[in-house]
C-alpha cells in the first residue's frame, strides 16, 4: 500500500477538501430534505384547498354542481396523476373521476367514521397503488352531512424534481471537490511557503553560514513572527558565536602572557649555573604567576555559577550602607595612593535579603572599576538610595569614559576596552557584578558615559 505523503502541504489539502466535502455534502442532503419536506406540504396544501373549495361549493350550489366539478376536474387534468371520490360517511361512493390509472383503489371505513366523529377534520395519508410507480398522497375530507369527498394525487412531479436535484447536486458535488481539492492545495502551498524558507534557512545555518536570514514578504502574522522569531535567534547564534570566538581569543591572550613567562623563568634557571637563592627566587615568580592564572580560573568560573544560578549560597538581612562603607575602607589606601578621594552618600534604611559575600565582591569590583580607571585627583560618587520598589546603587568616575562602540560589550566575559590588554585585569570584574546582580532579581547598568567619567547603577527588587 503506498505511503500517504506527511508534508504540511498535503495535510492542510487533506483538511480544506475533507472539511469542504463534509460541509458540501451536509449542506446538500439538507437542502434536499428541506425541499422534498416543502413540495409534500405543498401536495398537502393543495389537497385541503380542494377539499375546502367543494365543501363551500356544496353549501352554495348543493350536490349536483359537486359532481359536475368533479367531471370537469377529471377531464381537464391529468387521469394518472389526481382522482376525485365522493363518498358516504358508511363507504358508499356516489360519484368519482376516472379511475382507470387507479386499480386497487379502496376506502377505509375507520378514516370514514373519525371523519363524521370530527366534521372540521381532514386526513392526510400516503398509498401505493400497483399501477403507480411512486406514493400517492391521499386526502379525506367532510364537504357536507354525510358526504366525504376523497382526493388523490400522485407525487410522480415531485419525485421527478427530486431526482433532477439529486443529479444536479451530484454533478455540483462532483466538479466542486475536485476544484477546492486544487484551491487547497495552491492555499496550503502559499501557507507554508515562508516555512519552507526558514528550514532552507536553519539548513544553511546548519552548514556554517551563519549570516544567513529568511527574507520573505507578504505573508500571515504567524509565518511573519515565526520568520522574525527565527532571524533574531540566528542574529542571537551569530553574536554568541563571535563572543565565543573574541573569548577564546581573550583567554589564549591571558594565558599566553604566564605562561611564557613560566617558561622564560624555568629556561633562564637552568640555562646557567644558578645558585639557591636563584632557584628560589624562580620558583616564587613561578608560583607568582600559577596563581594569577588560577585566580582567572576561578573568577571564570564564579561568574559561570553566578550567570547560571547554580550556586546556592545562604541569604541573610544585610544593611547595604554598613556592606558598602566596609567596602570603601578597604580601598581607602588604593585610592590614596592615586590621590582619589571616596565620596559616598548612603540611605542607611536600605535592608535586602541576599548573599553577602557574592554583594560584597560585587560592590569591590564595581569600586576596584572606578578606582583603576579615574584620573588621579579626582573623586569617586557613591550613591545608596531606595524607592518604593527597587534599592539604587549609583558609582560614578571621574575617568576617561568608554567608547561608544564599547558600551554595549563591557559586561561581556573578557571584553576590554583595552585592545592591546596591556593594563591589568582580566575582564571578568563587570560580568561578575551583573551575574551577581541578576541572581539576585536585579541588574546593573551604565547609565551614563562621556569623557567625563562614567556612572554604574545597580538596582536590586525591595
Amino acid at each position: 500500500m503506498p505511503k500517504l505523503p506527511n508534508t504540511l502541504s498535503f495535510r492542510l489539502t487533506l483538511w480544506y477538501s475533507g472539511s469542504f466535502v463534509v460541509f458540501l455534502a451536509a449542506s446538500l442532503l439538507s437542502l434536499l430534505i428541506s425541499i422534498d419536506a416543502i413540495l409534500e406540504d405543498r401536495i398537502d396544501e393543495d389537497l385541503i384547498e380542494e377539499i375546502n373549495e367543494f365543501r363551500e361549493l356544496y353549501e352554495a350550489e348543493g350536490i349536483e354542481r359537486v359532481k359536475t366539478e368533479i367531471d370537469l376536474e377529471g377531464k381537464t387534468g391529468d387521469i394518472s396523476e389526481i382522482f376525485l371520490r365522493l363518498l358516504t360517511t358508511k363507504g358508499e361512493q356516489i360519484h368519482s373521476s376516472d379511475l382507470t390509472h387507479w386499480e386497487g383503489i379502496t376506502t377505509v371505513q375507520s378514516i370514514l367514521e373519525k371523519i363524521a366523529a370530527d366534521e372540521t377534520e381532514i386526513l392526510l395519508l400516503s398509498v401505493e397503488f400497483q399501477t403507480q410507480e411512486e406514493e400517492t398522497r391521499v386526502a379525506y375530507g367532510l364537504i357536507g352531512p354525510e358526504l366525504v369527498l376523497n382526493i388523490g394525487e400522485s407525487t410522480e412531479e415531485k419525485e421527478e424534481i427530486m431526482e433532477l436535484l439529486i443529479f444536479v447536486f451530484s454533478a455540483m458535488f462532483l466538479i466542486a471537490v475536485p476544484v477546492v481539492a486544487t484551491i487547497g492545495w495552491f492555499v496550503a502551498r502559499k501557507s507554508v511557503v515562508g516555512i519552507e524558507e526558514i528550514n532552507r534557512a536553519a539548513i544553511d545555518i546548519r552548514r556554517g553560514q551563519f549570516n544567513r536570514r529568511v527574507t520573505i514578504e507578504n505573508q500571515h502574522d504567524e509565518i511573519q513572527t515565526l520568520a522574525n522569531t527565527f532571524n533574531k535567534m540566528a542574529e542571537r547564534i551569530s553574536q554568541l558565536i563571535t563572543e565565543m570566538r573574541e573569548m577564546i581569543d581573550n583567554i589564549a591572550h591571558d594565558l599566553r602572557s604566564p605562561l611564557a613567562r613560566i617558561r622564560a623563568i624555568s629556561e633562564n634557571a637552568l640555562s646557567r649555573q644558578s645558585n639557591k637563592e636563584e632557584f628560589q627566587t624562580a620558583a616564587e615568580d613561578t608560583l607568582e604567576e600559577c596563581d594569577r592564572m588560577i585566580q582567572m580560573v576561578n573568577n571564570t568560573l564564579d561568574v559561570a555559577e553566578a550567570e547560571a544560578g547554580v550556586a546556592e549560597r545562604e541569604k541573610e538581612n544585610i544593611n547595604l550602607a554598613n556592606l558598602i562603607e566596609e567596602a570603601c575602607e578597604l580601598f581607602d589606601p588604593v585610592a590614596e595612593e592615586k590621590n582619589v578621594e571616596l565620596n559616598f552618600t548612603l540611605n542607611t534604611n536600605c535592608n535586602f535579603n541576599g548573599n553577602r559575600q557574592s554583594l560584597q565582591r560585587m560592590v569591590s569590583n564595581l569600586i576596584d572599576n572606578a578606582i583603576k580607571y579615574t584620573r588621579p585627583n579626582t573623586c569617586i560618587d557613591i550613591k545608596l538610595d531606595k524607592d518604593s520598589n527597587l534599592i539604587k546603587l549609583s558609582i560614578t568616575d571621574e575617568g576617561d569614559g568608554i567608547p561608544t562602540q564599547s558600551q554595549h560589550r563591557i559586561f561581556d566575559r573578557f571584553y576590554r576596552c583595552d585592545s592591546s590588554r596591556s593594563k591589568e585585569g582580566s575582564g571578568l570584574g563587570l560580568s561578575y557584578a551583573r551575574a551577581v546582580a541578576r541572581s539576585h532579581s536585579g541588574d546593573i547598568t551604565l547609565v551614563n558615559s562621556s569623557e567625563h567619567g562614567s556612572t554604574f547603577v545597580v538596582s536590586l527588587p525591595i
